[in-house]
């Protein structure tokens, strides 16, 4: 009776642990099957921009103001233009002038300023662009000799620009613009004075200039 029921519990427990572990077999993760790689496609490539887009071109021109005797080479400016994009562009510009005559001393003027530009309309060959900008002067005029020399003028200017800029080919252009200080501010030793105006014939200027751009 002892051996039977030895042998009965022997065979359950045989019985319980071949059904726990089949149990754990039927829970384990099935191993994961290889699959092919799937090719990489290739991202879409950029749209080529147009060739009338001028973003990222660098331009360095000349601007020569129109005066009394049609073009006078005093207001002559060296400018430079950048384009941000093709619509929003900057344009550092530079003055110098230097003049003397016999008799009196030499008068002298230098003015740099930095305009940033935006161009409401557009063709394929033409812009038109307005802004304005910052810009100050230092300079002196010119005396009898033998005069006291004159104090350093110092100008803080704020001049508005509207312009047309005509592209006879992508590194090449000409136009006209009007450029005026809006605002201007002048210290000449103890003197000053002040402008606020934005039909300032003292300072409107006529500009007919030309740019070399980089491509």
């Amino acid at each position: 009776m002892k051996k039977l029921r030895g042998k009965l519990v022997a065979s359950l427990a045989a019985i319980a642990f071949l059904g726990l572990l089949g149990s754990a077999q039927a829970q384990a993760p099935a191993p994961a099957m290889d699959t092919a790689a799937q090719p990489m496609m290739p991202a879409p490539a950029a749209a080529p921009m147009g060739s009338d887009n001028m973003s990222g071109q660098l331009g360095i021109g000349v601007g020569v103001g129109a005066g009394t005797d049609l073009v006078t080479t005093k207001d002559t400016e060296i400018n430079m233009k950048y384009w941000l994009s093709d619509m929003l562009s900057v344009m550092p510009q530079l003055a110098l002038t230097l003049a003397s005559a016999s008799g009196s001393s030499t008068a002298w003027k230098i003015a740099p300023a930095a305009l940033a530009l935006y161009c409401p309309w557009k063709t394929t060959s033409t812009r038109l662009g307005v802004g304005g900008g910052l810009g100050l002067s230092f300079g002196k005029a010119a005396v009898a000799t033998g005069t006291p020399a004159p104090d350093t003028a110092i100008t803080i200017r704020l001049p508005i620009y509207a312009g047309v800029e005509h592209f006879f080919t992508r590194w090449f252009s000409m136009g006209v613009a009007v450029q005026e200080d809006f605002l201007n501010y002048t210290k000449t030793g103890p003197t000053h004075s002040f402008n606020l105006a934005i039909d300032n014939t003292a300072t409107t200027q006529a500009v007919g200039f030309l740019f070399f751009y980089t491509d």
